[in-house]
C-alpha cells in the first residue's frame, strides 16, 4: 500500500514539475515577438516564475496549517479556478500599443494567462512530499525534491530539441493545457485521500533513516538568512549567466534552457544524497573558473606578467614567465562554455552549502518557503533592479565574485575543520592558496576594468554606449555605436573625412546596392528598422523620406546627440519621419507607406528579433512596399546563418531573392544581405559570389518560419 501511494505521489511529482518549467519557454516564446525580442523578454518571465513560486510554496505553508477539510475544499477550488483559466494561449488583445512599459505589461499578461496553474504546480513538490511523509510514515522527503527537479530538467531538454522543432508554439500551449488537467485531477485526489488519511490516522510517526538523519539538526540563528542568501546568489547568477550570453548570441529556448537545466541538475545532485557534494572538491576547481570567467572579457591576448609586478623584487619575478599568450574564447562556443561552467560550479557551491543546512523534516515547508523567497529576491536584483542602478551588465562580475568568495569561504572551513594531519594539511593549502591568490588579484585587476565611454545607457532593451577613437596620423576622431559588444555604425570627423557611408552601409554593400535605386528620385520613399547611428541616412537626397522606427529611445536620443547624420539629412532637404516602438507593430497599424526600399536592421548585438523574420511579418512589409520595391535584411552575424530562412520565407510569399556577400576593407565592415523583390531585373544585376570564397553555410532550411514556428537552434552555427 505505501509503495503504491508513493508512486502514484511520485509520478504526480514528476509530471506536475514537467509542466511547471516547460510552460515557461512555451509562454516566453509566444510573447517574444511583441516585446521586441530582447532578452529583457525571458529574463522578465523568469521573474515572474520565481516570484509565483515563491508565492506557491507560501501557500503550501500555510495550507498544512488547517483543518484537514480547509485543506480540501481551498485547494480544489484553487485547482478548478486554473482548470477555468485555460487554455494558456494569449490572444492578439495583449499585444503592446504605444511605448508602455515592457515589463508591467509581460508581467500582467503572465498573470492573467499562466499565473493560477503555475501557482498550483509550484505549490506541488512542497504539498507532496507532506502528504508522502503521512501517507508512507517517512521515508525521503529531499529525494521527492530531487525528482522534483528531475521533471523540470526533463521539460527543458525537451523543448529545444523535441517539443520546438515537432509543434508551432499554439498547439504547444493546448497540450499543456490537456497535461495540467491530468495533474489538476490528481492533485485533487491526492489532497482528498491525504485529509481522510490525516483523520483516521492524526499521529502518522516518521521512520526512516533519512528522518532520523535530520530529525536532530537544530536550527541556529544563522541557518534562516543563509536558506534566503544563497538560493538569492544562485538565481541571481543564473540569470545574470543568461542575460550575458543571451545579449550577443541569441534570445533563444535552447540558450535559456541550457543555464536552467544546469541550474536544477545542481539540485539534483545536491539534494539526491550528501556523498554528491564534497566541499573542498567542487570550491577548488570554482575558484579557477569563476576568476577567469570574470575577467575573461578584458583580460588581454597577450600579458607581460613580469610587467604586471614592477615594484617586486628583480629574484621573484624572474620566476615568472616573461609573456603569456592566450587565447580563451576562439569562437561563441568556446564563450557559452566559460559563462555556463562558471555558472555551474557557482550555484553547485550555493546548493550544496543550502543542503548542508537541510533541517528537520518538520521544518521542511518553512525551508522551502524561505529558499524559494531566496530565488525570487536573485531575481529581482538582476531583472528589475540591476536595469535602474547600472549601464551595463555588471551583475555578472558581481554574481562571479561573490561565488569566488564564497569558493574561498568554503575551501578554509574545509582547512579548518579537517582532523590535525600536517602533510595533509599543508598539502591542502599549498594546492589552495595559489589559485585562490591569483584569482583575487585576476579580479581586482581585470573584472571590473571599463573603457572610458563619452555615453553608455541600459535598459529593457539592452546595454548601449558611444565609444571615441583618434588616429593622429590622419586628424581623424572617430566616433562608434555599441550595442552590448558589436559596432552598430560609425561615424569619422575630420579634414580629410570621406563623407561616403561605412560599417555595414558602404555602396558596394547589398544596403548600398538597394538604396543607389532611388538615386535622383526626389520623391522616393525609405523606410528602415533598426536606427543605429542612422549611417543610412548618409544617402538621403533632397526630397526623399526616410522613415526609420526604432524600438530602443535610447538609441535615438544618442543617434542625434552624438551622430549627425540625422541632421545632416535634413539640412539637404530630405524628409526625416521617426518612429519609436517596435516596427513590425507600427507598420502593422499604419496605413501603406509605399516603400522604395525597405531595410531591416533591428537587431540588439548579434541576437535576432525572430518576429522580423517570419512570413506573417514579410506580409505585412508587402503591404507597405511600391511594386518594385526592395526588402533589404541586413542577416550579418556571427552565430546565426539566416539567409535559407529568409529564401524560404520570400519563396512561400511570392518574392524572388539575391544575396550580397561583402569583406572588410578598412572602415566597411563585412556584411551579408539578403534582398527580396518582385523586380527580376534589379536581382539579376547584383553581383555573382565571388567563386574562391568560402560559400555561405547550408543550414538545410526548408520550411519558412512563421510567427507560430521557428527554429533558430537549426541555423545556429555549430563550427
Amino acid at each position: 500500500m505505501r509503495r503504491n501511494s508513493a508512486f502514484a505521489l511520485g509520478f504526480t511529482i514528476l509530471l506536475s514539475a514537467f509542466l511547471l518549467f516547460q510552460v515557461q519557454p512555451i509562454i516566453s516564446k509566444y510573447i517574444l515577438p511583441w516585446f521586441g525580442g530582447g532578452p529583457g523578454v525571458w529574463t522578465t518571465c523568469m521573474v515572474f516564475f520565481q516570484l509565483v513560486l515563491f508565492a506557491g510554496y507560501a501557500y503550501a505553508h500555510l495550507l498544512t496549517k488547517l483543518p484537514e477539510r480547509g485543506q480540501v475544499l481551498l485547494h480544489c477550488g484553487l485547482i478548478i479556478g486554473a482548470i477555468c483559466t485555460l487554455p494558456i494561449e494569449p490572444s492578439d488583445a495583449w499585444k503592446p500599443v504605444g511605448d508602455a512599459d515592457p515589463i508591467n505589461a509581460i508581467l500582467l499578461l503572465l498573470a492573467v494567462k499562466v499565473g493560477l496553474p503555475y501557482f498550483v504546480l509550484a505549490s506541488t513538490s512542497p504539498l507532496i512530499q507532506v502528504w508522502h511523509l503521512r501517507q508512507t510514515g517517512g521515508g525521503n522527503p529531499w529525494r521527492l525534491y530531487a525528482l522534483s527537479n528531475l521533471g523540470s530538467l526533463a521539460a527543458l531538454l525537451t523543448y529545444p530539441f523535441i517539443v520546438e522543432p515537432a509543434w508551432d508554439v499554439s498547439f504547444q500551449t493546448w497540450v499543456w493545457s490537456g497535461l495540467f488537467i491530468l495533474v489538476a485531477l490528481l492533485l485533487m485526489f491526492h489532497v482528498s485521500r491525504d485529509a481522510k488519511r490525516a483523520r483516521m490516522l492524526p499521529e502518522v510517526p516518521l521512520e526512516g533513516e533519512t528522518v532520523s538523519e535530520f530529525s536532530d539538526v537544530e536550527v541556529r540563528w544563522y541557518h534562516r538568512p543563509l536558506w534566503l542568501l544563497l538560493p538569492a546568489l544562485g538565481s541571481a547568477l543564473l540569470l545574470a549567466a543568461t542575460s550575458h550570453v543571451c545579449q550577443d548570441v541569441a534570445v533563444i529556448p535552447f540558450l535559456w534552457v541550457v543555464p536552467l537545466s544546469l541550474y536544477l541538475i545542481s539540485f539534483i545532485i545536491t539534494f539526491d544524497h550528501s556523498r554528491w557534494y564534497v566541499p573542498f572538491a567542487w570550491a577548488l576547481p570554482a575558484v579557477v573558473i569563476l576568476a577567469i570567467t570574470a575577467v575573461l572579457p578584458n583580460l588581454p591576448e597577450h600579458l607581460d606578467l613580469r610587467g604586471q609586478f614592477p615594484n617586486w623584487p628583480e629574484k621573484v619575478r624572474n620566476f615568472l614567465p616573461r609573456a603569456f599568450d592566450q587565447n580563451l574564447k576562439p569562437n561563441y562556443l568556446y564563450e557559452l562554455a566559460w559563462a555556463f561552467g562558471a555558472m555551474f560550479f557557482g550555484v553547485m557551491l550555493c546548493h550544496g552549502e543550502l543542503t548542508r543546512l537541510k533541517p528537520s523534516p518538520k521544518h521542511l515547508t518553512q525551508f522551502y518557503l524561505i529558499m524559494s523567497a531566496g530565488g525570487a529576491v536573485g531575481g529581482l536584483l538582476v531583472s528589475l533592479v540591476a536595469p535602474h542602478k547600472f549601464v551595463t551588465y555588471v551583475e555578472w562580475p558581481i554574481a562571479l565574485t561573490a561565488c569566488f568568495a564564497l569558493a574561498i569561504i568554503v575551501l578554509i572551513r574545509t582547512l579548518w575543520s579537517i582532523p590535525w594531519h600536517l602533510p595533509r594539511w599543508l598539502s591542502l593549502l599549498l594546492l589552495a592558496l595559489p589559485l585562490t591568490v591569483a584569482g583575487g588579484w585576476m579580479i581586482k585587476r581585470w573584472a571590473f576594468l571599463e573603457d572610458p565611454k563619452v555615453a553608455q545607457a541600459r535598459n529593457f532593451y539592452g546595454t548601449i554606449a558611444v565609444e571615441e577613437s583618434y588616429d593622429s596620423e590622419s586628424d581623424t576622431r572617430s566616433l562608434l555605436l555599441y550595442h552590448g559588444s558589436i559596432t552598430h555604425g560609425i561615424q569619422n570627423f575630420g579634414p580629410m573625412v570621406d563623407a561616403a557611408p561605412a560599417s555595414y552601409y558602404g555602396a558596394h554593400t547589398g544596403i548600398g546596392i538597394a538604396i543607389n535605386t532611388t538615386k535622383g528620385k526626389p520623391g522616393a520613399k525609405v523606410g528602415v528598422l533598426g536606427m543605429g547611428t542612422a549611417t543610412i541616412a548618409s544617402y538621403a537626397e533632397p526630397g526623399q523620406t526616410y522613415r526609420i522606427y526604432e524600438i530602443n529611445p535610447q538609441i535615438v536620443d544618442f543617434a542625434e546627440k552624438h551622430f549627425t547624420y540625422l541632421r545632416d539629412m535634413q539640412q539637404r532637404g530630405a524628409k526625416l519621419e521617426v518612429v519609436v516602438g517596435d516596427g513590425r507593430l507600427a507598420l502593422e497599424r499604419e496605413p501603406p507607406q509605399q516603400f522604395d526600399v525597405l531595410l531591416l536592421d533591428a537587431f540588439s548585438g548579434d541576437s535576432v528579433p525572430v518576429h522580423l523574420l517570419t512570413t506573417e511579418a514579410l506580409a505585412i512589409y508587402e503591404r507597405h512596399m511600391k511594386p518594385d520595391g526592395i526588402i533589404v535584411y541586413n542577416v550579418t552575424n556571427r552565430y546565426l546563418r539566416l539567409k535559407q530562412v529568409l529564401e524560404q520565407v520570400g519563396k512561400a510569399r511570392g518574392w524572388s531573392s539575391g544575396f550580397v556577400s561583402t569583406y572588410e576593407d578598412g572602415d566597411h565592415y563585412s556584411t551579408d544581405y539578403l534582398l527580396l523583390s518582385k523586380n527580376k531585373a534589379f536581382l539579376d544585376s547584383l553581383p555573382a559570389p565571388d567563386p574562391d570564397e568560402e560559400p555561405y553555410p547550408d543550414t538545410g532550411v526548408t520550411k519558412p518560419w512563421t510567427d507560430k514556428y521557428h527554429n533558430l537552434f537549426q541555423v545556429l552555427d555549430r563550427g
